[in-house]
């Protein structure tokens, strides 16, 4: 028998959720980046695990029974037999539109892991199933809760360097490594390749430090490693709607690793290696930033999305964002 819709699904959710002391949530996909999402919710007073579901044999039970959670290997057998509030979703990209649209449907708030979806039609389709449904989606863009970029930004908004120039985003990465699961090189269920993966990453990055919304963007990618139709390098040149340039490149072939983002100003910039360092320079040598005050990101961010659904309103990263996101990778590949 389907589960009627939870109240706040038709009176709204700040109604209901205010009232509510402890969530209980749901995992779906217990994948490399679970581990820091059920850390987050063990970590957070008004939330608890109450299940977690994976496809894999085994390991929904090993993400869930550290917590006395339930194990589940089908996310709608979870959904059926689990009174749940809220939902972290970390699936491959070609499953996260199915899997919302049965959250939406039960009246369970969404953590969505980035990127939204494999299309722009699907995250708006997605977007209106959890607006019918009075469901609070947010989309795991984790940048803004990063230490050094959140260091990086408060610098911005010191204004001691200086207005902001331009930004130089830089990775390079053995995307096609063996350990990558091997739907990440298929079209079909991740979307795309280094593009629609780490892009969706360097976007966010960009729009979380100048605080406005790529207003244009152009580029390319290459199609060269054998077996696989995704792609392994990406050039993009912006403008966000403040009026700042941004460059972004991506290589995923035979590369040393690099994670650097330059910020130019005025009269300085900033080196950004994001989860590692920050460093301020007006030019005379480099000098590190301490960034030690930050908490964890994954920590932040849930909290951010318990406020928000307390709230009534998702903070930051709602379904709109994560959808302009994918419409801009979309672009640079069509």
């Amino acid at each position: 028998m389907r589960r009627r819709r939870p109240p706040w699904a038709a009176h709204g959710p700040s109604f209901w959720k205010a009232r509510i002391a402890m969530f209980s949530v749901g995992m779906i996909g217990a994948g490399i980046i679970g581990a820091s999402h059920l850390a987050a919710v063990a970590g957070h007073p008004d939330t608890r695990l109450a299940a977690v579901a994976d496809i894999a044999p085994g390991r929904a039970q090993q993400a869930a029974a550290p917590y006395g959670a339930h194990a589940y290997e089908s996310y709608e057998e979870m959904l059926e037999r689990e009174k749940l509030e809220l939902v972290i979703i970390n699936l491959p990209h070609g499953l996260h539109e199915a899997c919302v649209l049965a959250c939406a449907e039960k009246g369970i708030h969404i953590l969505l892991e980035k990127p939204m979806s494999v299309s722009y039609a699907s995250c708006l389709r997605m977007n209106e199933a959890c607006e019918k449904n009075g469901v609070l989606l947010q989309v795991g863009h984790v940048q803004r809760y990063i230490p050094q970029n959140r260091a990086a930004r408060a610098l911005i908004e010191s204004g001691k360097l200086g207005a902001l120039a331009m930004i130089s985003d830089l990775r390079t990465n053995n995307y096609f490594q063996p350990g990558r699961p091997r739907w990440f090189l298929e079209k079909a269920m991740a979307g795309g390749g280094i593009s629609i993966n780490y892009a969706a990453h360097s976007l966010d990055k960009i729009c979380y430090l100048t605080q406005s919304d790529i207003a244009w963007a152009t580029g390319s990618c290459t199609y060269l490693q054998p077996g696989t139709d995704v792609d392994g390098s990406a050039q993009m040149l912006l403008r966000t709607s403040s009026g700042i340039s941004a460059s972004i490149s991506l290589c995923g072939y035979s590369v040393v690793p690099i994670d650097e983002t330059m910020l130019f100003f005025a009269n300085g910039s900033l080196r950004l290696h994001t989860g590692s360092d920050l460093s301020v320079t007006c030019g005379s040598g480099y000098e590190a930033v301490d960034t030690s005050s930050y908490p964890n990101a994954f920590e932040a961010q849930w909290a951010d999305f318990i406020s928000g659904v307390r709230a009534g309103r998702i903070l930051y990263c709602d379904g709109t964002y994560g959808a302009s996101i994918v419409r801009t990778i979309e672009l640079l590949y069509h």
